[in-house]
């Protein structure tokens, strides 16, 4: 067998060897393989609200619709929807809660144009305990990630919070980043789980909600102005029958146990678009009021309606002389028990 017998030669094609052997050759994904398209939008609209203090537990406990306990127990959420409600029991503020890693530390997420008026409200509440409320609008941003499909969303940044939205799952995750963390960041960071693209008219959270029938934030909640089960709060795991005593406890437990719940928010379909200074009332054809929309946008939009009469009689609903249409929420409960039933029977 011949030998190479020109030593410059065999070390170049050694050296050839070892290069191919510490080459890293990128794994090409195949073609339409794990590859997901999503919607990564930045909710400027909303404000992170942190609240601190060794009974902060107990404090918006006393305060909430839902049972912030869960959110600290062992294997217990990692957020929370909750209201904030007044003494008569009417919705002041709807929020999601955040757990972290300092068990006296919970962030809440609410209203931007709200959030001054939520923290003086907490802070009213405080009495002697040593909570602090702090907004951290100058640290953190809320975005949300949302596609046509429900799927669980990996964190693949140690800076970030990220959570499925605990309301339903059709409303995507919510992902909590530093604010020097923007979209050319993020979307890196989530190359691996799929390709990232904009928000645009037609495809943005705001219509995602409205499609779903699911209010937010003071503009489609007025404070004062409904009650928690009106706004779904109930169907939207946003309240506890369970836990102790809180502000406005009283009269939502006993609209809950009479189940007679006459209105409720529902998502609509317009024909046309309304006009900022048009009526925003849902009428019958006759002119009967069944209901009052609340936001709208594009084709879409989100009402307070009277169950009875837009769902069980179906009759030709009008918005300022333009037809529009109404259906039952898919993430409704099938099965409605006792007095509920009454508002759907013929």
């Amino acid at each position: 067998m011949n030998r190479c017998s020109n030593p410059r030669l065999l070390r170049a094609a050694q050296q050839y060897i070892r290069n191919l052997h510490q080459m890293r050759i990128p794994y090409a994904r195949p073609m339409g393989m794990n590859q997901r398209n999503f919607t990564l939008e930045p909710l400027g609209n909303r404000e992170l609200i942190r609240i601190h203090g060794a009974e902060v537990v107990p404090f918006l406990q006393g305060l909430a619709t839902n049972d912030v306990a869960r959110i600290q127990s062992p294997g217990g959420p990692a957020s929370l929807y909750a209201h904030f409600l007044n003494k008569s029991g009417r919705v002041l503020y709807d929020t999601i809660m955040y757990r972290t890693n300092n068990p006296e530390t919970i962030l809440v997420e609410c209203d931007r144009e709200a959030s001054s008026d939520f923290r003086r409200h907490l802070r009213t509440y405080r009495v002697r305990r040593r909570i602090e409320v702090d907004s951290v609008d100058d640290e953190y941003t809320t975005w949300v990630m949302f596609q046509d499909s429900a799927v669980a969303v990996p964190n693949p940044h140690p800076d970030l919070f990220v959570t499925p939205d605990p309301r339903l799952p059709a409303l995507g995750t919510r992902i909590l980043a530093p604010t020097d963390m923007d979209w050319t960041k993020l979307t890196k960071s989530f190359a691996e789980f799929g390709i990232a693209t904009a928000a645009s008219a037609d495809n943005n959270y705001q219509l995602l909600r409205y499609k779903q029938g699911v209010g937010e934030g003071s503009s489609e909640l007025a404070p004062g102005k409904c009650f928690p089960l009106e706004a779904n709060a109930d169907y939207l795991h946003g309240v506890s029958f369970q836990k102790g005593c809180y502000v406005g406890q009283e009269l939502t437990a006993r609209i809950h146990h009479s189940g007679v719940i006459r209105k409720r928010f529902m998502p609509i379909r317009l024909t046309a678009p309304i006009d900022a200074g048009s009526s925003q009332d849902v009428t019958s054809v006759a002119g009967a009021k069944l209901g009052r929309v609340l936001g709208s946008a594009y084709n879409h939009g989100v009402a307070l309606l009277r169950i009875e009469k837009v769902l069980n009689g179906r009759p030709e609903l009008m918005i300022d002389g333009e037809r529009c249409y109404v259906d039952r929420p898919q993430w409704w409960p099938e099965d409605l028990p006792g007095k509920r039933r009454q508002a759907f029977a013929e």
